[in-house]
């Protein structure tokens, strides 16, 4: 998978939200219609990861820092690929058809600011594709996001 044309697709500064939602379909998009994928932005007020935009069904609103596979996440620093969500410690069920999840976190002028989330409908159905995500969270996260407040 390539991302020339999620580059191309996030480029110019109009309209952020709309670059940040038409990213997430295409990423979406080049995944396959069962998978989510979306952001969780940190509320430091609320010391929460808030449901921020995102493609798919609908998802949980809010996940503590160290609680399930996102909240791992944001508290370690460190991407993480999840073959089988079945056996992770702590799984957090936003959707029973999810059954493989990565997840990065994402930083905004060096300093972590949430954690970009993809879940596979398929047991170990992102392998392959952790270095494609890890550039997609990567550039989505050269685009202002949204308050969550």
């Amino acid at each position: 998978m390539e991302n020339k044309s999620l580059k191309a697709l996030l480029e110019g500064d109009i309209n952020p939200l709309g670059k940040i939602l038409n990213g997430l379909a295409f990423i979406r998009m080049e995944l396959g219609e069962g998978s989510w994928v979306g952001l969780y932005l940190y509320d430091p007020e609320s010391d929460v990861l808030r449901l921020g935009p995102f493609q798919g069904t609908p998802a949980c609103e809010e996940i503590a820092p160290g609680k399930g596979v996102v909240g791992v996440c944001y508290k370690t620093k460190k991407p993480m690929y999840v073959p089988d969500v079945s056996v992770f410690p702590g799984y957090i069920c936003c959707d029973a058809s999810a059954k493989s999840e990565y997840v990065c976190p994402l930083y905004q002028d060096g300093s972590l600011v949430g954690v970009f989330d993809v879940d596979s409908p398929e047991l170990d159905g992102l392998k392959g594709k952790e270095d494609y995500l890890k550039e997609c969270a990567e550039l989505l996260s050269a685009l202002p996001f949204p308050s969550v407040e």
